[in-house]
């Protein structure tokens, strides 16, 4: 299966720019993206986002939501 990084627009649209993620992170800061990407055949996923000029996972924010909701039950 292939597997590509890129950058994700504010429309979601994914655009291939590296075979790293680390070469897809430099393309989406010289080209002022915020969210890098990965494709795996024609299913795209978000993977991280950059605010501030650091770079946050997805997945850190999402366990982040879910550990609020479970400490406010």
């Amino acid at each position: 299966m292939i597997r590509v990084y890129g950058s994700t627009d504010n429309t979601n649209t994914h655009v291939d720019t590296s075979r790293t993620l680390l070469g897809a992170k430099q393309y989406a800061t010289r080209n002022n993206y915020r969210n890098v990407s990965i494709r795996i055949g024609y299913n795209v996923t978000l993977l991280e986002y950059k605010l501030n000029n650091k770079w946050y996972k997805y997945q850190d924010f999402i366990d982040a939501i879910f550990t609020d909701e479970e400490a406010s039950n």
